[in-house]
């Protein structure tokens, strides 16, 4: 069967948000005078909410309210001075374009809210790549549930047999096994150190691929 759509993760696959958010958070974390648990974090990558999780972490130490807030703020600044959100991930927009000069629909699944997710595609200029786009608002449950790639493929009136997903994270596998779609894997520096063996093709970046490799052998994959 012929690919006609390749779904997309947003945080930590189209730009790389994982790397700055432990940046940051190692920061916070060591100001107030403890390590931050990383190990516990990359549990929570792929599923909604990451900073309500830390927020959590930070209360077990006994932080008031006020020292949350500060934590937070302290968090954001370093976030912003780190440099990463500044533009996508290395190699992306080449692969998007192979991918329009296919004629391929492109969607993006994310556990993040709209708010932030059309926020950065729009600062980007990459927001119209993408149709559509789904969020953490559109839907009951996030990943690693599939109800959000079940929805864009409601959306476009595919088969899973007719897409493809890019994901960076275990959470994000799950979901997209789940909702029965082939699965190729563009892990950042953070997600790296995870588990993605239930992935069907795992890249160190989108630099060491190409679009017709992966449609050639995923369109026989399905055909046999």
């Amino acid at each position: 069967m012929k690919i006609r759509g390749i779904i997309f993760d947003f945080d930590g696959l189209i730009l790389d948000t994982e790397t700055p958010e432990v940046m940051a958070w190692e920061n916070v974390f060591k100001q107030f005078g403890h390590t931050f648990p990383l190990d516990r974090y990359l549990g929570m990558i792929g599923k909604a909410s990451n900073n309500h999780f830390v927020h959590g972490f930070l209360r077990e130490y006994g932080l008031t309210e006020d020292q949350l807030q500060t934590a937070l703020h302290k968090h954001h600044a370093t976030l912003a001075r780190t440099g990463y959100l500044d533009k996508p991930r290395a190699g992306i927009l080449d692969f998007i374009q192979s991918a329009q000069q296919a004629e391929l629909r492109l969607g993006v699944a994310s556990n993040s809210f709209a708010s932030w997710v059309c926020g950065n595609l729009s600062r980007l200029n990459m927001k119209h790549l993408f149709d559509p786009i789904c969020t953490r608002d559109n839907v009951t449950n996030g990943k690693p549930d599939p109800e959000l790639y079940n929805l864009v493929l409601q959306k476009w009136e595919f088969t899973p047999q007719e897409a493809l997903v890019l994901e960076d994270s275990p959470n994000g596998i799950l979901a997209a096994k789940r909702a029965g779609l082939l699965c190729i894997v563009v892990p950042n520096p953070i997600t790296s150190k995870m588990d993605l063996s239930k992935a069907d093709m795992i890249f160190p970046s989108f630099e060491d691929f190409t679009l017709q490799e992966i449609l050639s052998k995923f369109e026989n994959y399905l055909e046999d």
